[in-house]
This record gives C-alpha cells, sequence and structure tokens, in this order.
C-alpha cells in the first residue's frame, strides 16, 4: 500500500511538472493582448486633448468657434507634456538630483497655468466664473491626491494615547 502511495504522489508531481513546462511554454513573447496603444479604448498616460476638449465643451456649453481655439490650445499643452513627461521618465531612471526632478515638475504647473490662462481668454464672464470653480476643485483633488488621499486640507488626527498599565 506504501509502496502504491509513493507512486501516486510521483506521478502527481511529474504531471505538475510537465503541465506547468506546457504553460510556460506557450507564454507570449510580444506584447499584450488588446489593441495597440494609437488606437482609441487603449488607456494612455498623460492629457488627451480630444477627451479633454469634450469634458470641457459640456460643462462650459462652448460654441464651435470656441472648441477650435481649446482644441487648438489643448493640443499644444499635450505636446508639451508629453515631451516633459519623457524628460521626467529618463529623470527617474537616471541619477537626477532631486532638485532636477522638482524643476521638471515645475514645468508641468507652468504649462497647465499657461493652458487655464489660453482657454480662459477664450471664454464669456459666466464661463471663466464656472471655469475658475472648476479649476480649483481639480487642483484640490490633485492636492488631496498628492498628499495621501481625500482628507481635505485638515491634518490627520493626532493617533490615540497609549493605553495606561
Amino acid at each position: 500500500m506504501k509502496q502504491f502511495n509513493r507512486w501516486k504522489m510521483l506521478a502527481g508531481i511529474a504531471l505538475l511538472s510537465l503541465s506547468s513546462c506546457a504553460v510556460w511554454a506557450q507564454a507570449p513573447d510580444g506584447p499584450p493582448p488588446g489593441p495597440p496603444p494609437d488606437q482609441p479604448g487603449q488607456m494612455e498616460r498623460g492629457p488627451n486633448p480630444e477627451r479633454q476638449l469634450k469634458m470641457l465643451t459640456k460643462l462650459l456649453t462652448l460654441t464651435p468657434d470656441q472648441q477650435t481655439g481649446v482644441k487648438s490650445v489643448l493640443e499644444q499643452s499635450a505636446t508639451e507634456m508629453k515631451a516633459l513627461r519623457a524628460k521626467q521618465d529618463a529623470a527617474s531612471q537616471g541619477s537626477e538630483s532631486r532638485e532636477s526632478r522638482r524643476a521638471l515638475m515645475e514645468q508641468g504647473r507652468q504649462i497647465r497655468e499657461e493652458t487655464n490662462t489660453k482657454i480662459n481668454a477664450l471664454l464669456d464672464d459666466n464661463q471663466k466664473k464656472t471655469f475658475a470653480d472648476w479649476n480649483e476643485k481639480r487642483e484640490e483633488r490633485m492636492r488631496n491626491r498628492h498628499n495621501g488621499g481625500d482628507q481635505g486640507s485638515e491634518p490627520p488626527p493626532p493617533p490615540p494615547p497609549p493605553p495606561a498599565e
């Protein structure tokens, strides 16, 4: 009986080994399945001028002329941000100093500010108010995300006192 159990166990181990080798041999060498990054439906890193234009058109009720101007501003901004992101990626892989990485982040903030100023110049007074409110909320969400979550501007509560012995 012991002999049979030992053979059963060895056969099971051999079967597992063979099946894992077969799975490993079938692993694809190419990119993961799905649409290539240039096609719609694929998440891409960074700004998407078309998506931003659609959202701003809905939020601000942009006229066709305003849409044309805003689209131009967003496309220029996206090009600048893509170049900046390439510099940031290179800096994060190299031994760039903290100051140089911080300078790159500051450049990104400047690009966003310039973009908002250019868009604001294309809007009427009501749209400017809506755009300013929206930007303020967006900046707050970004600050919260960078500060560890949606905790608002208040610092976290102090830890509870240790139990008395």
